[in-house]
């Protein structure tokens, strides 16, 4: 049950639901398009699977979001309702906040390779893409002590879309990026430009032809004060 601030105020009710631990971030993620619960658990790996099912049940509840029979049958997805798409100007507003002040909040243990790679999943541009496959190898020094399983990562980028891998996926790579994760991390946030650091700080090897269009791919030149991860 969600706990009460014992107010009418609009905006005690809003924060009951909102406000409530990992919700922002569950939002997050199905306001960028995941709608099954693995999916949705990469993106917040740190909470634990019952509370992840507890919190999606508490959203569903309040009617933020609805549950959807998968086009397989096998099981079901989540998707926002009006009321939980109403949510996206409050997460986008609130991205950006953080953006403008909390910079220096970002400590070393926060640092996540495996969210900086799905987040550039995401920002993929298809359309842009060659039609053949294109491999990217990730080697992240610096990388928090708990998380050195994804030190390095692959990203495969495709017409269809892109695929992020913790495991060599066994195409040959294209290009491989390497540095430190807190560097990639400003880059990916907007701190940093990329031409500023690529070659100096950030090391691309492999294919020149590909290495020029990465910034293109990935849109690395347009991300300034994002609204939100």
């Amino acid at each position: 049950m969600l706990a009460s601030y014992g107010q009418f105020c609009p905006v005690a009710k809003g924060a009951e639901i909102f406000a409530t631990r990992w919700t922002p971030l569950i939002l997050r993620e199905l306001l960028a398009g995941e709608h099954t619960f693995n999916r949705i658990h990469r993106g917040v790996p740190l909470i634990s699977r019952a509370v992840l099912v507890a919190r999606l049940r508490e959203l569903e509840e309040r009617g933020l979001l609805e549950r959807r029979p998968r086009g397989d049958r096998t099981g079901h997805e989540y998707w926002l309702t009006p009321a939980g798409e109403d949510l996206r100007p409050v997460v986008y507003a609130l991205g950006r906040w953080g953006w403008l002040h909390t910079r220096e909040l970002i400590k070393r243990d926060d640092l996540d390779p495996g969210l900086l790679l799905y987040g550039l999943r995401r920002r993929v541009d298809v359309n842009a893409l060659p039609d053949l496959r294109v491999v990217l190898r990730f080697e992240f020094s610096g990388v928090p002590a708990s998380r050195t399983k994804f030190r390095i990562m692959w990203l495969v980028l495709e017409r269809p879309g892109a695929d992020v891998c913790l495991k060599d996926p066994g195409f040959t790579v294209d290009v491989t990026l390497r540095g430190d994760i807190g560097d990639f991390v400003a880059v990916y946030l907007g701190y940093e430009a990329w031409g500023a650091l690529a070659g100096k700080r950030l090391w691309i090897e492999g294919d020149r032809q590909i290495a020029k269009q990465l910034p293109v791919w990935l849109q690395l030149d347009k991300l300034n004060s994002p609204k939100a991860t």
